[in-house]
């Protein structure tokens, strides 16, 4: 048993103790507990190795919306960057006028999601790590 574990598997004791203390029955046995620590915690490294060596490709598209949030990028495409997509298919239209509905039909038409795709967010991620390390 690595030191880590061993400090998990003594975390889960005590939630263990403290539940039957509070008259709580615990769902889970300590040794259980541990494995989904241990698991939580292997998911996080590997998203931090990832960031920090650039290889998003592994993530997948929740992990990299999270660690985009985390770093100060949303998530969600912005009404300039609709234009820009739309700018390509609509080229007789002029989207700069273009009040909210109309907008959001054009949207729909074309079937452009709301949520920046996974290649966008790693584009982003990885535009983000150059600037900042």
């Amino acid at each position: 048993m690595t030191n880590s574990s061993k400090h998990l598997y003594v975390w889960a004791i005590a939630i263990q103790v403290a539940s039957k203390k509070e008259n709580f029955d615990c769902i889970l046995v300590p040794s259980e507990i541990v494995e989904l620590a241990i698991k939580k915690q292997g998911k996080v490294v590997k998203v931090r190795t990832a960031f920090l060596l650039g290889d998003f490709d592994k993530l997948s598209i929740k992990q990299l919306q999270k660690l985009a949030l985390n770093n100060g990028i949303t998530i969600a495409r912005k009404k300039n960057y609709f234009i820009r997509l739309l700018n390509t298919l609509e080229m007789d239209v002029n989207l700069g006028s273009l009040k909210g509905s109309q907008l959001k039909s054009l949207i729909t038409k074309h079937k452009i999601g709301a949520l920046r795709s996974k290649e966008e967010l790693v584009k982003l991620l990885k535009r983000k790590l150059n600037t900042d390390g």
